[in-house]
């Protein structure tokens, strides 16, 4: 596969804008609660997941990229289906234990980047961990934490709701 050129947009998003999204401390409102649960089983059954976010996100093209273990992947995925009704498009977990920003960034490299280009004005990423959100920086990309995001979204979603509906009017009637 060609690596798409930079200055393009991704033709497979459509149009929409890209998010990267963190899953770890970021899609998982209760991570702090949950990490150490074991089994994984049971972890599963208690981490939730922000609804808010993907209301956020939803209409965008979503791309999770967690470092989060690739065994977990199955598992992981299923549970964010069954409890919220929602799937990215993309996922991507870590396949060889590297530090979060090491593997995220290998994770563009390797597969977002291929795909969609390098173009960063089509992507954001809601992402926890600041080493990383510096890393998503250096591609141009903003990043910003879940709190910070979700403040954003709120008040772009208030202004649109503000704006009139333009009404037709008729000579005739």
């Amino acid at each position: 596969m060609s690596e798409v050129m930079s200055g393009e947009l991704s033709k497979v998003a459509d149009g929409r804008r890209i998010c990267l999204l963190d899953l770890n401390y970021t899609l998982v409102g209760n991570q702090q609660e949950t990490r150490m649960l074991r089994p994984f089983t049971k972890r599963m059954q208690y981490e939730e997941y922000r609804r808010d976010l993907i209301e956020a996100v939803r209409g965008d093209y979503v791309i999770i990229i967690t470092a989060r273990p690739d065994y977990r992947m199955k598992a992981t995925m299923e549970n964010i289906l069954r409890k919220t009704g929602w799937q990215p498009e993309e996922y991507y977990f870590n396949d060889f234990n590297a530090e979060p920003p090491v593997f995220k960034e290998s994770a563009l490299k390797r597969f977002v980047f291929p795909k969609h280009g390098m173009n960063p004005i089509q992507f954001y990423a809601v992402e926890s961990n600041p080493r990383t959100r510096t890393m998503y920086g250096r591609y141009g990309i903003e990043a910003a934490p879940y709190d910070k995001f979700i403040k954003s979204a709120d008040s772009y979603h208030e202004i649109k709701q503000k704006e009139p509906e333009p009404e037709q009017l008729s000579l005739f009637g």
